[in-house]
């Protein structure tokens, strides 16, 4: 008996701990999908292969310790999305490190010419987001601690 309420009690862990970044990640594209909806655009559609392409770049950069679109190999948004299968005439890609919440992610996003963009193209009609959080990051050159937190969204038509 006691071995099954263990087991129960691990599974309910282990879902606690994995819905958090699936409901951060479910934040962020309901906060720019409104940001989208308040310039007359249509909302994102979350795509599997975007997201894969998303979720592989942050992991990345918390593994391979760097912040960046483009990867140490030279890959950028555009090769990692077609790796992962997206079939693109137009991809953009915004990323946030360090920030704790979606609604800091989208609100720095939209305060950047760049990020802001991206989110307002209604052009774009595919998303996929991602973000994972390494509690043993390393800290990066020149930055006064470990970011811990990384946020990628793909953007895709």
């Amino acid at each position: 008996m006691l071995r099954k309420i263990c087991g129960a009690f691990a599974l309910i862990v282990a879902c606690a701990l994995a819905m958090p970044a699936a409901a951060q990640e479910a934040d962020i594209l309901h906060l720019v999908n409104s940001a989208r909806a308040a310039k007359g655009c249509k909302p994102l559609v979350l795509n599997n292969a975007l997201t894969a392409a998303a979720r592989g770049h942050a992991n990345a950069m918390s593994k391979q310790n760097f912040f960046g679109h483009q990867s140490p190999n030279g890959a950028s948004v555009g090769k990692r999305v077609t790796k992962a299968g997206y079939n693109w005439s137009q991809v953009a890609e915004n990323i946030s490190g360090g920030w704790t919440t979606p609604e800091k992610v989208v609100s720095e996003w939209m305060a950047s010419s760049g990020h802001r963009k991206n989110i307002l193209t209604c052009r774009f009609k595919d998303a996929g987001v991602a973000m994972v959080y390494d509690p043993n990051d390393k800290t990066l050159p020149g930055q006064p601690r470990p970011l811990k937190y990384y946020w990628v969204m793909t953007f895709g038509r």
